[in-house]
């Protein structure tokens, strides 16, 4: 049905009746003559008359019931209001006004909220793009190009390194996405084996041989043990990463929003800024980042992390992702786990639970996100030892203290410590950690001083 549009200019309204009625043409119903020449040499359908009789209304809108536009001045709002209702009681209306200006039987847009849901989004669209095209004219030169991970990379880090890659319009030959480590978790190896994405182990003097070195998910701080990337480039060509700063960033160029839920979600941005082609592949990867990072959006997410998840969400091999999601569990990762439900405990409404000596790093996190389903617990801090470092996962339920300011403030001293609102992690030396334990049995040992040491920074960084 063709929209009736009552306004006082034509830009918006024109905008407004594509998006109620695609393809009709609109009916415009202005007051005055030289909009009504202008709306005519555009080719558009006018009626001039006084908007606030209702016979005119009436008669304007006979032919149809479709929805009726208001676009016109606040003063004058509610009596134009009026007369649509009276002479068209069936016609859906919409104005577009302010929020203390009531208009009967109509849907009022307050301009502010028109601002809010498209200028400002296309403001933020504009910076992705101009952000974008750097990255792209930075790394345009170089012949090869590193996109390095941290030591067995997440979800997060593997569909982002993968997503920079497209980005940039690179073969495997000239970017290769790297990690100092391996992949050993089971869901991330079948994400690389289903997904057919080829990540590879590098050595520290192999860097020499890169044009280009780009990061994601990770910042250099963080691989300094393993290499010292600063001595060998005074600065890393670009980072992307999600985690809060923990020390000066040496980059050329920086995206860090410790905000978001996932790096993916800025590189979603980056690519539909572009307009760059979201394969079926790479949307899966990247869904799966988004959704493993925030828990299917219900930890640490942003309005941007929605956006990202709903849009990839129809591109998305959503058979893959569910096979990618369900590894088989090994008979290790069933003991581990069979352990944590032994030897858990709940002090003052956090979860604690230490598995002892574990093979790999992943029954610790993925028992931490267990831990919060327990009644009554608002945080679960889970640890293992994995070849002499005790690995401490912690989460809590959102609304209580940032859990990276209570794992650093527990941790901190003894190594690697921090995170994000919901999520952190601790990596220490198992004998830093215990030093001064006595002869107490080390698994004792190291789940007593973690249960110390966290309630203590819990109780100094004080309860909601």
């Amino acid at each position: 049905m063709r929209p009736v549009l009552i306004c006082s200019d034509v830009m918006l309204p024109s905008v407004l009746a594509s998006a109620t009625a695609p393809g009709a043409r609109p009916t415009y119903v202005v007051e005055r003559a030289t909009l009504r020449t202008r709306i005519a040499r555009r080719g558009g359908r006018v009626v001039q008359g006084d908007v606030r009789d209702p016979a005119f209304v009436r008669q304007v809108t006979r032919r149809g019931r479709g929805p009726v536009v208001l676009v016109v001045g606040a003063a004058a709002m509610p009596g134009v209001g009026a007369a649509v209702a009276a002479a068209a009681p069936d016609s859906p209306v919409v104005a577009l006004g302010s929020e203390d200006r009531a208009v009967p039987g109509a849907v009022v847009i307050p301009a502010r909220a028109f601002a809010e849901r498209v200028v400002a989004p296309a403001l933020h669209r504009a910076a992705q793009r101009l952000r974008a095209e750097r990255v792209r004219a930075h790394f345009a030169s170089a012949e090869r190009v590193l996109i390095l991970m941290q030591d067995d990379p997440d979800p997060d880090a593997i569909a982002s390194a993968l997503a920079l890659k497209t980005l940039l319009g690179r073969t495997r030959a000239s970017a290769r996405l790297c990690t100092f480590g391996s992949i050993t978790r089971p869901e991330n190896v079948a994400m690389c084996t289903i997904l057919d994405i080829d990540v590879e182990e590098i050595a520290a003097p192999a860097l020499r041989h890169f044009d280009r070195v780009a990061m994601v998910d990770v910042q250099p701080a963080f691989l300094e043990e393993r290499l010292d990337l600063l001595e060998r480039f005074p600065e890393v060509d670009l980072v992307i990463d999600h985690h809060p700063v923990e020390r000066p960033i040496r980059a050329h160029i920086r995206d860090v929003r410790p905000s978001y839920g996932a790096t993916a979600t800025i590189l979603v941005e980056y690519l539909r800024a572009l307009d760059v082609k979201i394969s079926q592949r790479l949307a899966t990867a990247l869904l799966y980042a988004i959704k493993s990072d925030t828990l299917a959006l219900e930890r640490g997410s942003t309005r941007a992390d929605l956006a990202a998840y709903g849009h990839l969400f129809g591109l998305a091999n959503h058979n893959a992702l569910r096979r990618i999601e369900r590894p088989a569990l090994s008979e290790a990762a069933l003991d581990a786990l069979a352990a944590g439900l032994r030897h858990r405990r709940v002090v003052r409404g956090v979860f604690f639970s230490h598995l002892g000596e574990v093979e790999t790093v992943d029954p610790v996190p993925q028992f931490a996100d267990f831990g919060l389903s327990a009644e009554g617990v608002e945080w679960s801090v889970v640890s293992g030892v994995v070849a002499g470092q005790v690995h401490v996962s912690v989460r809590n339920v959102g609304y209580v203290k940032s859990a990276g300011d209570v794992t650093r403030a527990a941790f901190g001293d003894l190594g690697m410590a921090g995170g994000h609102r919901t999520m952190a992690k601790a990596v220490v030396g198992l004998r830093k950690l215990l030093a001064g334990a006595g002869d107490a049995p080390p698994d004792e040992a190291c789940r007593e001083r973690i249960v110390q040491r966290f309630l203590r920074a819990l109780e100094q960084n004080g309860k909601p």
